[in-house]
């Protein structure tokens, strides 16, 4: 049975907004979209950016880096140039509290490298 984690009060996160936290050393994305609260992992499939530094605009996060966007109710890449999905976390409320289990699975991209040219 996956272990919940409590990681925001319920208010914390408005409607159309989106926040980062950590969840045993990873980063985490909550949004809100019209009252309904959705956890998926805070990093883009195509290259490493933190997709709570882009836009939501409805249940679609975009990617600051590309514009790759993902929807957030289901993690699915909905355009280039991601093609592969987010993981989705599972979020529960309870007592005024969000909790988070973690998927299991994982994004693995490479970090961007700043202030390297091509040699």
């Amino acid at each position: 049975m996956a272990e919940f984690h409590k990681i925001a009060r319920v208010d914390e996160v408005p409607p159309g907004e989106v926040k980062q936290y950590t969840v045993e050393d990873r980063p985490v994305a909550l949004c809100n979209v019209g009252g309904e609260l959705y956890a998926f992992e805070d990093i883009c499939t195509h290259q490493y950016a933190h997709l709570s530094e882009g836009k939501l605009e409805d249940a679609l996060i975009r990617c600051p880096l590309h514009g790759a966007a993902f929807d957030v109710r289901t993690g699915e890449a909905k355009s280039l140039p991601a093609v592969k999905p987010v993981p989705t976390h599972t979020v529960r409320l309870k007592d005024g509290y969000v909790y988070v289990a973690l998927n299991p699975k994982q994004v693995k991209v490479a970090r961007r490298r700043r202030g390297r040219g091509r040699r």
